[in-house]
């Protein structure tokens, strides 16, 4: 507290100077040396004149009224000074040193000074001397904590972290004081940071649980947890970062798919850097080959298959166009290659519902398997809840971003949040009304909710969506395939023939939709619309 006070009248003294300097000093050296200045400017204009004249560029009248002017001027600057400078004297000493050395007043002619200056003088001076001080130091009483106790940096620390470790469930909390007592008595205690960092990921909280295993990675964590820890130290880092991917990020993962080739979250992690970079087709590549060693039941599984049909659907890409490759292949320079025909990612039910799209047969799979939010670790819980909040904070702050939207009706869906997920899904379309694929991906949303509340039809809304998708594009599959669904519906059968028929045109007829849609349209009446 008394240091404060001691800062307080030093910056008050120095305002008070500040203020004070103009009564102080005198005329100084600036008067003297602006008149000698302007004086020698004008000796030159006058010189000038006469060359000019001798040139024969000016007459002798013009000449004569251009030194009566330069002469005028002389005389408007004119005095003791200035006429020293005239005559050639040095306005740097004799006298005018003497001036100047007058015009240095001291604190005790500070008073005379003032009266000399008038009432505004006197005025001036005692603002400075009472009101200034007293003033600040009035307000500082009223609108100010004088009273309040001094907080230390390091004791404001000990209490967030206190405060912080309060929030916590007593379990989560006893374990992350358990670990920092470990590491009170052995600092270097890899094991225990890899522990705390673990922790306070569960605990949703991102930087501490960053710096846990940083310190982790730099005490040199080995053995078969060293890849899981660079793993989770990325993905730390990237909820820290409200779901951006850096490229040191990108390189964390690397390293540990170089040590662990088949590290999951790694890999997960590798291809959402590829898409966030504009790279689908190469995001594709490393999630195909993710999923073909992901078991069924695995708890990334659901989020693997939805982010591979996000990607391709966004992109306009055929998921099973894109052959499947190693995060380190890619990394080794091979180019992403692609197929002239689609593959089949697995087995499929000839009487299940058509899908224009290769993910949304992916969908339906992943549908049949589980309840979406439905087993999931802790971790895995903890690491998607993490990307929703942060993901919809940034949003409260950008609402303008349609991709930010679109990724949040993904990550809800992925919890089973389906009021959520086509919330934000319609804020998207909100800002993208007429763009194809955020359409298309609130229609799919819908769709996906209506299926895992056990509907069997899709929602009337979805047909009026891809109405206005295929209005801005007439080939878009999806639009074609549940536009003509609808036009069959209500009867338009040679709406729903046009549609479909051009919708099988672009099918490859090994395509496992082709045969259901064929059957579909085989099986429409002959005749014309019918009412």
């Amino acid at each position: 507290m008394i240091l404060l006070w001691l800062i307080v009248a030093l910056f008050s003294a120095l305002v008070m100077a500040m203020l004070m300097f103009p009564l102080l000093r005198g005329e100084g050296p600036g008067t003297t040396d602006r008149a000698a200045y302007d004086l020698t400017v004008y000796k030159d204009q006058l010189a000038e004149i006469d060359r000019d004249l001798a040139r024969g560029l000016l007459t002798e009248d013009q000449a004569a009224a251009a030194r009566v002017e330069v002469q005028r001027r002389i005389l408007a600057v004119a005095g003791p000074e200035a006429a020293r400078a005239a005559t050639g004297t040095d306005a740097a000493q004799g006298p005018a040193a003497s001036a100047r050395a007058d015009g240095r007043v001291r604190l005790l002619d500070l008073v005379p000074r003032a009266i000399e200056q008038g009432p505004w003088g006197l005025a001036t001076l005692a603002a400075i001397v009472a009101v200034v001080p007293i003033g600040a130091l009035a307000l500082y009483l009223v609108v100010g904590s004088p009273m309040l106790p001094g907080q230390p940096h390091a004791e404001r620390i000990e209490q967030a972290e206190r405060e912080a470790l309060s929030r916590m469930p007593p379990q989560l909390r006893a374990e992350i004081e358990t670990l920092l007592e470990v590491i009170d008595r052995d600092h270097d205690n890899a094991r225990a940071w890899f522990e705390l960092g673990r922790a306070y990921r569960r605990a949703d909280q991102h930087d501490r649980a960053v710096e846990a295993l940083r310190t982790a990675r730099d005490l040199g964590l080995d053995g078969p947890d060293r890849p899981i820890m660079l793993a989770e130290l990325g993905e730390s880092m990237m909820l820290s970062e409200q779901g951006r991917i850096t490229e040191r990020t990108r390189q964390l993962f690397l390293d540990a798919v170089r040590i662990d080739s088949d590290e999951p979250r790694a890999r997960f992690y590798l291809g959402m850097a590829a898409a966030q970079a504009g790279e689908p087709e190469r995001a594709l590549a490393i999630w195909r080959d993710l999923s073909a060693q992901t078991p069924a039941d695995a708890p990334w599984a659901e989020m693997l298959r939805q982010s591979i049909a996000m990607v391709g659907q966004r992109a306009g890409i055929p998921p099973a166009t894109v052959e499947p490759a190693h995060p380190l292949t890619l990394e080794a320079g091979q180019p992403v290659k692609r197929t002239e025909l689609p593959e089949a990612d697995g087995p499929t039910d000839g009487d299940a519902a058509p899908a224009p799209d290769a993910g949304a047969q992916m969908r339906a799979d992943a549908d049949r398997q589980r309840t979406p939010g439905d087993g999931f670790s802790d971790d895995e819980q903890a690491m998607i809840e993490g990307m929703v909040e942060g993901l919809a904070a940034r949003l409260e702050e950008n609402p303008e971003d349609v991709d930010g939207w679109m990724r949040l009706a993904q990550s809800y869906g992925v919890l089973g949040r389906w009021d959520e997920a086509i919330g934000a899904a319609e804020r998207a379309a909100e800002q993208a009304p007429e763009d194809p694929a955020v359409l298309t991906g609130l229609a799919d949303t819908l769709m996906t909710a209506a299926r895992a509340e056990g509907a069997g039809e899709p929602p009337a809304r979805v047909f009026g969506l891809f109405e206005t998708v295929l209005e801005h594009d007439p080939l878009n599959p999806q639009a074609l395939y549940f536009v003509g669904l609808s036009a069959a519906q209500d009867g338009d059968t040679d709406r729903a023939r046009t549609l479909w028929g051009r919708l099988l045109e672009r099918m490859p007829e090994d395509e496992p939709a082709y045969a259901a849609i064929k059957r579909q349209l085989d099986a429409l009446p002959a005749n014309g619309a019918t009412q």
